[in-house]
């Protein structure tokens, strides 16, 4: 490995490291990525495994 490629892979791995933590304290600070509410974008991911049981059981869970 030459000098460039590992100067060029020590940036990727800042950047990515970067966007890691960004996502991360978003997280931990209540910020959703979805920019709505989680109960009608469709997405199970949204949601905790507890509510996609009870939406389960009631027969709102999205397919």
């Amino acid at each position: 490995m030459n000098l460039s490629t590992l100067i060029v892979l020590l940036i990727v791995i800042g950047i990515v490291g970067l966007a890691m933590r960004t996502i991360i304290n978003d997280k931990k600070s209540g910020k959703s990525s979805c920019g709505g509410d989680c109960g009608g974008c469709g997405n199970p991911l949204c949601h905790s495994s507890k509510t996609i049981i009870e939406d389960y059981k009631r027969g709102e869970l999205h397919k």
